[in-house]
Order: structure tokens, then sequence, then C-alpha cells
């Protein structure tokens, strides 16, 4: 299934592979859980250790911090048309595990691209 924040991962992968540095210091994993009508369409892993994402859950490496969000809202939040944390205190976007870690990711997605 293809879904719309797909790009906003691509440019994730794309922008880990410029930045390397700054991804090794956010030094968290997260799992992206991308859901489509409330039920959880496709996962993504965002290992910032290891500065690479990849569709699918963890491999090889605990995750620290659980983002489940809606499709539409994670492009959003990429575009920068809705702030995390006003998703989170909406509900729109739920957090597990190591909340604090997410606070050092907003620098690294933040795009300037259309998506």
């Amino acid at each position: 299934m293809s879904l719309q924040s797909d790009a906003v991962f691509q440019k994730i992968i794309d922008g880990l592979k410029d930045n390397e540095a700054k991804a090794k210091s956010v030094n968290g994993v997260f799992l992206y859980k991308i859901t489509k009508g409330g039920k959880v369409a496709k996962e993504w892993t965002l290992d910032c250790k290891n500065a690479k994402a990849y569709e699918g859950p963890a491999q090889g490496v605990k995750v620290d911090t659980t983002l489940t969000v809606a499709d539409e809202d994670m492009v959003d939040i990429a575009l920068g048309k809705l702030n995390p944390q006003a998703a989170f205190m909406k509900g729109k976007l739920k957090i597990a595990g190591n909340i604090m870690l997410t606070q050092k990711l907003a620098p690294l997605l933040k795009t300037d691209a259309k998506l």
C-alpha cells in the first residue's frame, strides 16, 4: 500500500545520508506506526544510532520511542502545517517510550520540499 507519508520517509532517508553526524547525535531508535482509517497501515524505523531509516519494524536494535500517527497528519507535521507538540496534545500523535528523545528529532525532520 502506498501512503502520502512515504514521501516524507524517503526525504528522511535522503536527509540521513547528508547528515549522518546530526542523526547519530540524536542517539535513538524510533518506530513510526502510520495509520489509515484508524488501523496501522505501515511501519517505518528511524535508527538514528546507525543513521538509517527503512520500512518495517526495527531490525537488530531496541526501539526507544514508538510514535503512532495518521498518514495525513505525518505529512502535515513534516510540512510544518501541524506542530508536533500540538498534535500530541490533541491526541493526533501518540508517543510511547522515551518521549524526551522525540524533542531531538525536530531539526532532523524539517523539510522545505513540496511533497
